[in-house]
């Protein structure tokens, strides 16, 4: 008897303030964001994967081209918000990074792609072997770009609805124009005035190596007066087949048998602002999902 065949894959996004309220997303739609309300956050979600032929939520078409990656640059991914801390989040415990629900086999090599992070971000730390595996590193010092303006309204009490997103976030910046380095904002939230943060302003490398000092990363915070927005892209895991390229190439899903999970958080809360789930689902000859790991 001939093995029963097996089903294609295709790359289904689902973004949300936590893993129990997940919502899928529309991949690569820069004019809709998910909007996200959580404890800690209110803003603006967005990923783009360069040719995307994954999973939509209505059914449709995905977008597979977008005028993001048409620029000749080594892109194939893009995380990016918009949005406002509801309290204090102190520069040290705004983090980011990747977790895992169940344990998993570590294959052999995988010491090369985890020292090759170390050395490219000095805050990446990780514990792959334990029974809920994670990699984190501090957001200042990893998101490839900042930009801070300063909000023109209180967060309302309660439930936030994204009725009410663009009077309290102002307009979704990636609709209309990328994003650039502006950080000078950081200055006014700084403990000693700003009078340490020796970079310039529009200057993203600078930025990201100064705060890969913990006595910097103490030195600021995050408050609701402003709207962060920042982004994270490299050209290091294509979402589509889930493969990741870090000196030899691994496929996420496969040595995991988990979805991948992306997320922002406070880390002395161990609370998510938001997550992104990014997961290969079976999906049938109409390219519909056949079923979800929850």
């Amino acid at each position: 008897m001939a093995p029963p065949a097996r089903h294609k894959q295709r790359l289904l996004v689902r973004i949300g303030p936590s893993l129990d309220k997940l919502s899928p997303f529309n991949v690569n739609d820069d004019k809709n964001p998910m909007f996200v309300d959580s404890d800690l956050f209110v803003g603006y979600v967005l990923m783009r994967v360069k040719d995307f032929n994954g999973i939509t939520p209505d059914g449709t078409p995905p977008i597979s081209k977008t005028p993001y990656f048409e620029k000749e640059r080594k892109r194939l991914f893009s995380f990016q918000f918009q949005g406002r801390v509801k309290e204090e989040i102190a520069g040290n415990d705004f983090v980011q990074g990747n977790s895992w629900e169940r344990k998993f086999k570590v294959p052999w090599g995988s010491s090369v792609p985890l020292k090759l992070a170390e050395l490219m971000d000095s805050t990446f730390s990780h514990d792959v072997y334990a029974d809920k595996p994670w990699t984190m590193s501090t957001a200042l010092s990893s998101q490839n770009l900042v930009e801070i303006t300063k909000a023109t309204t209180p967060i309302p009490k309660g439930p936030i609805t994204p009725d009410m997103a663009e009077q309290v976030l102002g307009k979704f910046w990636g609709t209309d124009r990328e994003l650039i380095e502006d950080n000078a904002l950081l200055k006014e939230t700084a403990l000693d005035g700003g009078n340490s943060l020796s970079f310039h302003a529009n200057d993203c490398e600078p930025r990201r190596k100064f705060f890969q000092k913990k006595k910097n990363r103490d030195n600021v915070k995050l408050t609701p007066d402003y709207i962060y927005a920042m982004e994270t892209f490299a050209p290091t895991v294509d979402f589509n087949t889930m493969d990741l390229h870090l000196g030899i190439t691994v496929n996420l899903q496969k040595i995991t048998g988990q979805p991948y999970i992306f997320m922002i958080k406070c880390q002395s809360r161990n609370q998510p602002l938001f997550v992104v789930h990014c997961q290969l689902v079976d999906v049938d000859a109409d390219g519909k999902p056949i079923a979800l790991e929850e």
